[in-house]
């Protein structure tokens, strides 16, 4: 008889979440991980770039400090507590999941995790059997074959966030989001970046207004850019060079093709509740490879110990917040223009910018804009796309508001607080149809 209902291979976003979610549902999880808590996110990912990314914008305000009434000399920035503040929250919040898993009894092994037959895992020396297998094992910086990483100065995302000074020099390979957070970040402290990016925009996913704006602010902070390039390892002149071309899943020592486990490009298939084609055997986060986001995998994760153990859940697709980190902030969710107009849907598209905002000009920060995407024929909110400040916080109202089929008439009519950013959402609601009261 198995010892546990549940045995998930890695504690990320996904893993984790599913652990703790299944023992609230009243069933025994166990978690395998091969290296530390939390996974990439948490350790090599989103918290403590964004932790660099804080210290930096804070710096980076200082140098305008005069301008509120505000006599500072000599503000420098000392990356070696900045990397030590960074590594106080990761453990911080290492130490909560670990509470966390451990207040719900969910029993967690360390090592490297191998399938050897159905829902038996091997750790070490120690075989771990379940009636179900989540594999939740994430994923990894990709490599380019011609600039492989060699760990000193052609780096991954990884490397790059354990440096102990500012390369004075950085060149970033990719003008996706972690290109573009690690240019803003570097850029901030002082490092030359440039950026090359294959496409013929940054961020390729993203609006392409936006991206526009970015690219030129960029420009505007000394950033140079090159669209429509790929680089070569002559081309490297730099004291530093950062490979982000995407990432790959972190599967290849789990024992997948012996087991007979479907791929897809490499990540593993999976249908709409996250089954692969071997019974009992679930994958869910970045080794499917749907949307590499840490909340996307968190409510993937909830999925699977909710149909296994629970009442159900689906996940919302066209819900997903994407939120980039660099100064100026951006934040999307659901359908661009040119996305809905492939659809073949007609769309109203309206536009407030940061300018208009009284907590704009208190804070000083009136760059970007917000824009809305409306389904013509239903007054539907389709999308929404902003590029300002705070962008990333403004973003969690839209995505209630696209969850639960909000009309702009209706949004247009929520009563925000002034002065607040939050604002910006009515004042471009109001717009849709005509009402808009700080436009012409």
């Amino acid at each position: 008889m198995s010892k546990y209902d549940l045995e998930i291979i890695g504690s990320g976003p996904c893993g984790y979440v599913a652990g703790i979610r299944t023992a609230q549902l009243g069933a025994k999880a166990c978690i395998i991980e091969k290296d530390k808590l939390g996974g990439t996110c948490l350790n090599y990912g989103c918290i403590p770039t964004k932790a660099l990314i804080f210290s930096a914008g804070l710096f980076d305000i200082s140098k305008s400090l005069d301008n509120f009434g505000i006599l500072v000399d000599n503000v420098r920035p000392d990356f070696e507590k900045m990397q030590k503040r960074k590594k106080e929250v990761v453990d911080r919040l290492r130490s909560g999941i670990e509470f966390l898993l451990r207040q719900r009894k969910v029993e967690v092994r360390f090592g490297n995790a191998e399938l050897i037959e159905k829902n038996s895992v091997k750790v070490g020396k120690d075989i771990i059997e379940a009636k179900y297998c989540l594999i939740a094992a994430g994923s990894m910086p990709a490599e380019i074959k011609s600039l492989p990483f060699d760990k000193r100065n052609i780096l991954s995302s990884t490397e790059l966030l354990e440096l102990d000074k500012v390369p004075k020099s950085l060149i970033i390979i990719g003008g996706g989001v972690i290109g573009c957070e690690f240019a803003s970040l570097f850029n901030l402290l002082g490092s030359k970046v440039t950026i090359v990016e294959m496409m013929n925009q940054l961020l390729p996913t993203e609006d392409t207004e936006i991206a526009r704006v970015l690219e030129v602010s960029f420009r505007k902070r000394g950033i140079e850019i090159f669209l429509g390039r790929t680089a070569t390892k002559t081309e490297l002149a730099s004291e530093k060079t950062l490979i982000c071309v995407g990432r790959s899943p972190a599967t290849s020592a789990l024992g997948l093709e012996k087991l007979g486990i479907k791929l897809n490009k490499g990540f593993i298939a999976v249908d709409e509740d996250y089954r692969t084609n071997l019974d009992g055997i679930f994958a869910a986060g970045d080794v499917i490879g749907r949307n590499l986001l840490a909340h996307v995998a968190s409510k993937e994760g909830i999925a699977v110990a909710e149909n296994l153990f629970g009442k159900g859940f689906k996940v919302n697709y066209n819900a997903i917040p994407n939120c980039i980190y660099t100064k100026p902030e951006i934040a999307s969710i659901g359908l661009t223009q040119k996305k809905a107009e492939a659809s073949s849907i007609s769309v109203e598209i309206r536009k407030f910018r940061f300018q208009s905002l009284g907590k704009s000009h208190i804070l000083g920060e009136t760059e970007g804009f917000i824009k809305l995407v409306v389904e013509k024929s239903s007054d539907k909110v389709l999308g929404c796309q902003i590029i300002g400040p705070h962008a990333t916080d403004i973003i969690g109202e839209m995505c209630l508001g696209i969850e639960i089929g909000i009309t702009s008439e209706r949004m247009a009519s929520v009563i925000h607080a002034h002065p607040t950013f939050s604002e910006i959402i009515g004042e471009v609601a109001e717009m849709v149809h005509g009402k808009g009261i700080h436009t012409i």
